[in-house]
């Protein structure tokens, strides 16, 4: 199922669909995933009910693509850490 789910999520429909969903203003690319992983589930006739079972097993053993290579971690920042520069940026109405 996992390497259904990477295949899918690695083509090319997926991946305009991802960019779309960024671009955005009422659609994130967390929905395009969650779609993805329902579209698995129903093509291996298991229930949607089932989703989070799916996600945490891939979580716990890291073997989906997203796992494997997911840049994302903890902070390493604690109370009295010096603040990091950072830039800051106003959205406004006309999207800037």
């Amino acid at each position: 199922m996992l390497e259904r789910e990477n295949e899918l999520r690695l083509s090319e429909s997926a991946q305009v669909q991802f960019a779309e969903a960024e671009r955005s203003n009422h659609s994130d690319w967390i929905e395009v995933a969650c779609e993805i992983q329902r579209q698995v589930l129903r093509e291996f006739g298991v229930s949607e009910r089932a989703l989070h079972a799916y996600r945490c097993a891939a979580n716990k053993h890291g073997i989906s693509l997203y796992v494997k290579h997911n840049r994302a971690r903890g902070g390493n920042l604690v109370v009295g850490s010096p603040v990091p520069d950072v830039s800051v940026v106003s959205v406004g109405a006309d999207g800037v």
